[in-house]
């Protein structure tokens, strides 16, 4: 995931939506206490992301994964391994939830680990429509009507539901229709669609979904910040450039431009190795 203060604000929001009106849609109905981690680190330092975990107020993790394909055994295996180092790092229970897109209907739900046997509780999308949501949805803008709880929890997860559209145009199509709303619901659906956009799209795909995302608020801190990058990207390309002319018209060194410009200490390596690169 994208690890920009902006994006980490829209997630947070998506993972509080989520946690706090998504899952009892789905059924899974616990007290929470906080947002749990979601990278595990091995002693053979490779790295294991789950996609969400939430400490319950009984004292163990809910740990949910959003899945696409079934790789039956081998699914099974990468989420037992996930829970038995996230069990062993904090010392408590962990029940995983595997919420599988629409156009998965039966998967095997457990696996034989020879003395015990672990399992994990499917849930299925199969009956929902991502096409009759929205046709649902639009119907009531039409009427002018206000969506209910219910139908922004339906909206955030159209993108994982069966449907004639891809799924980028289902992330798309979801934004569109919450976006004219103002409801905090409205917001927090977006913020979740967004969350599940970084996920599921690659990063062409999600650049389309910024632009959707463009006239809302949380779409504007994500255009804010591409726009403080971009600006400053254009201040150490024209810094970098003047530090080449220098050399270039005064025969002096990187380090000479650099003091004739006043270059803060702290921005020196980076420009130092810019122009080593590019020569």
């Amino acid at each position: 995931m994208a690890n920009t203060k902006q994006e980490d604000a829209v997630m947070k929001m998506g993972f509080d939506y989520f946690r706090n009106t998504i899952l009892k849609t789905l059924g899974i109905d616990y007290q929470y206490e906080e947002i749990g981690p979601t990278e595990l680190v091995e002693l053979t330092i490779h790295s294991l992301y789950m996609d969400f975990t939430f400490l319950t107020t009984g004292g163990f993790y809910v740990h949910t994964e959003f899945q696409t394909t079934d790789k039956k055994e081998a699914d099974l295996r990468r989420f037992h391994a996930y829970d038995a180092v996230y069990s062993n790092k904090t010392g408590k229970k962990v029940i995983t939830y595997v919420i599988y897109s629409g156009g998965i209907t039966n998967v095997k739900s457990e696996l034989d680990c020879g003395l015990y046997t672990y399992r994990v509780q499917p849930i299925y999308l199969k009956d929902k429509n991502a096409d009759e949501v929205f046709q649902k949805l639009k119907q009531k803008q039409d009427n002018g009507e206000a969506f209910t709880e219910d139908d922004y929890a339906a909206l955030s997860l159209t993108p994982l539901m069966s449907g004639k559209m891809s799924r980028k145009d289902m992330f798309k199509e979801a934004i569109s229709l919450a976006k004219p709303n103002i409801e905090l619901s409205a917001e927090k659906a977006t913020a979740m669609l967004y969350t599940l956009a970084d996920k599921f799209l690659d990063k062409a795909e999600l650049d389309e979904i910024k632009e959707v995302m463009r006239m809302t608020r949380l779409g504007q801190m994500l255009m804010d910040e591409g726009m403080e990058k971009g600006i400053e990207k254009g201040i150490e390309l024209n810094q970098t450039d003047s530090i080449k002319k220098l050399m270039k018209n005064m025969s002096w060194t990187i380090d000479q431009a650099m003091n004739a410009l006043e270059v803060p200490e702290d921005k020196r390596e980076k420009y130092r190795q810019t122009i080593i690169t590019n020569n």
